[in-house]
């Protein structure tokens, strides 16, 4: 029995079904259903009846399922440990994947040059997932985007970002300063990697003016966004700071602004060492000297 095969355990445990874990796990069916079996033969016990393809947990399951939310607890506190006393990285970072990726290498690049004894390691992941591993420890650090889950004195607030139509540089819109809503019809969108604050604004704009939207392209790749952008008749929502250089066209649009402002993120449980409080500091003053 591995930590892996414990992990497989708890989620079909709380999904109460082998190919919804393996889903949330993005594995296969047969691996979950191996890792059970795994654990049952080794040990000669039952961890699931199963009754009318239905799982319902045993009595010796529901005893294991308490250990292992307590090992697996106890192995993510070792991984802390290791990474707070490795010398090669004594900063670990979590990015939103919704920061601008020129603007997160420049930042470690030129801290790394600042402070030579600097060492930073960099998760970038969605934003939820980035917040749940600031808060079981595995980063020290976050950049998050929008406030929600974020208390205000653990947090500096250091960029505010726009949104803009994006388009091709061959698109009908060339020479235009501002959209017009009725710019926005009959056109086909390309959804790219948008926080659910943002995007809810933006069909809620369409919707009031009327607009119907064609989703035609979902995305969470920007190359692929600036790609069908440039490469069809289509139009995109992104950041300025994201998209900016990249041979697309931007537009703001009449009555609509969404901008979202970023975050760097400390968790309060934790001792803030000075190396870290040195970090936000370059973070809050190289943005707001912009």
């Amino acid at each position: 029995m591995t930590i892996r095969d414990l992990e497989i355990f708890i989620e079909v445990v709380k999904t109460k079904n082998m190919s919804n874990a393996a889903k949330n796990l993005e594995i296969s069916q047969p691996t979950v259903s191996h890792a059970i079996s795994q654990i049952e033969s080794e040990y000669g016990v039952k961890l699931f009846d199963r009754i009318s393809k239905k799982l319902y947990i045993t009595d010796v399951g529901l005893r294991l399922y308490d250990f292992a939310l307590n090992i697996l607890e106890q192995f993510e506190d070792t991984i802390i440990f290791l990474q707070g006393s490795s010398k090669s990285h004594n900063i670990n970072l979590g990015v939103s994947s919704n920061f601008s990726s020129d603007f997160l290498l420049r930042i470690i690049d030129e801290y790394e040059e600042l402070d030579s004894t600097a060492s930073i390691r960099v998760y970038v992941d969605s934003r939820d997932e980035i917040l749940k591993k600031l808060n079981n420890g595995v980063v020290s650090l976050a950049i998050l985007e929008d406030g929600s889950g974020i208390e205000k004195d653990n947090s500096v607030a250091f960029f505010e970002d726009e949104l803009l139509i994006i388009s091709s540089d061959e698109d009908e819109f060339k020479g235009k300063e501002v959209l017009d809503s009725e710019d926005l019809r009959d056109k086909k969108f390309v959804l790219g990697d948008l926080d659910e604050y943002s995007k809810k604004i933006f069909l809620n704009y369409l919707r009031d003016k009327n607009i119907p939207i064609d989703l035609k392209f979902m995305c969470q790749n920007k190359d692929m966004v600036i790609n069908i952008v440039k490469n069809s008749n289509t139009i995109s929502l992104g950041s300025n700071s994201f998209f900016k250089g990249e041979n697309i066209d931007m537009y703001k649009v009449k009555d609509l602004e969404i901008k979202r402002t970023f975050y760097i993120v400390y968790n309060k449980e934790q001792f803030l060492k000075n190396n870290l409080k040195a970090f936000i500091r370059f973070i809050d003053e190289r943005f707001n000297n912009q």
